[in-house]
C-alpha cells in the first residue's frame, strides 16, 4: 500500500491541529477509546525488552502518558520527544505532578530527525503517531538509527477489524460518532475527521510490517488488540 504524497505544509498542519486539541486530548483519549488506551499502552510496554539500567525513547510522546507508564513499570530512564509544544508542555506538567523529573526527560524535536545520536537506546516506542509523520518511512529509519544493536521498537497504531460485522460497527463509530463527539469536546472542526481518514490511508498489518522490514528491522511481528481496532507491531535492530 502506497502512502499519499504529503506537502511540506503537512507537518505544520498536524502540529497546529494537535496544539489546538491539546487541553482536551487526554479526556478524549479516555472517552473515545472507552478506556482501552490504558490497556493498549500496557501491552506495548510488555513488548519492550525488560533490561536493567536501560534507556527508552518514546517518540511522538504527546502528553507523556506512555513515557510515564514506562517509567512506572520499568524503573528506567525514559526520554520523550514531540514537535508539538502545547502537548509537550502538558506532558511536562504531568511528569512534575508525578515526581518523575529524575527518570523522564521530555525534549522538543521531530520524529523524522530525532535529536539524539546513534545507538543510544535499548528500546523505542511510538503510540498512534507514525501515521501523522510527513514521511513514516523516515520515522522508522530514525528509530532504527537511535537504537542500540538488538534494541527493540514497538509501535501501536489504529487498524480496521478483519471481521466484516465488527468492521462495519467500528467504521460506523469511527466515521460518524467519533468525529461529531470529538468536534464537540475538542472544539476543533477537523481533528477527529482527520483521524479516520488517516487510519484508512495508512498501511495495516502485513503492509506495515513490510515497511518495518524495508527500514531494516528484523524479527518483525504484529498482534491484534481489542478485536483488531489497534495493532501492536514489534521489530528488532540486528546486532
Amino acid at each position: 500500500m502506497n502512502l499519499p504524497d504529503r506537502s511540506a505544509q503537512f507537518s505544520q498542519q498536524i502540529e497546529s491541529m494537535f496544539g489546538a486539541i491539546a487541553p482536551r486530548y487526554d479526556l478524549l483519549n479516555r472517552v473515545l477509546s472507552f478506556g482501552q488506551d490504558i490497556y493498549w499502552r500496557k501491552k506495548a510496554i510488555d513488548s519492550l525488552a525488560p533490561l536493567k539500567e536501560c534507556c527508552y525513547l518514546d517518540v511522538a510522546t504527546g502528553t507523556a502518558d506512555l513515557a510515564l507508564e514506562i517509567a512506572k513499570r520499568r524503573h528506567c530512564k525514559v526520554y520523550g520527544v514531540d514537535f508539538c509544544t502545547p502537548m509537550l508542555n502538558l506532558g511536562m506538567q504531568k511528569v512534575k505532578r508525578k515526581h518523575r523529573e529524575k527518570t523522564i526527560s521530555l525534549v522538543a524535536g521531530c520524529g523524522e530527525a530525532l535529536p539524539f545520536g546513534d545507538d543510544l537506546f535499548d528500546g523505542t516506542c511510538i503510540a498512534f503517531g507514525l501515521r501523522n509523520f510527513s514521511s513514516p518511512e523516515n520515522g522508522l529509519k530514525e528509530m532504527m538509527r537511535i537504537l542500540r544493536p538488538k534494541g527493540r521498537m514497538v509501535v501501536l497504531e489504529f487498524s480496521m477489524p478483519e471481521n466484516m460485522l465488527l468492521k462495519w460497527i467500528y467504521k460506523s463509530y469511527f466515521d460518524i460518532i467519533l468525529p461529531v463527539f470529538g468536534r464537540f469536546v475538542s472544539r476543533h472542526e477537523s481533528a477527529y475527521k482527520y483521524l479516520p481518514e488517516s487510519v484508512s490511508q495508512f498501511p495495516q498489518r502485513e503492509g506495515f510490517t513490510q515497511m518495518m522490514e524495508l527500514a531494516g528491522f528484523k524479527q518483525v511481528s504484529f498482534q491484534n488488540l481489542t478485536f483488531g481496532i489497534v495493532t501492536l507491531y514489534t521489530g528488532v535492530k540486528s546486532g
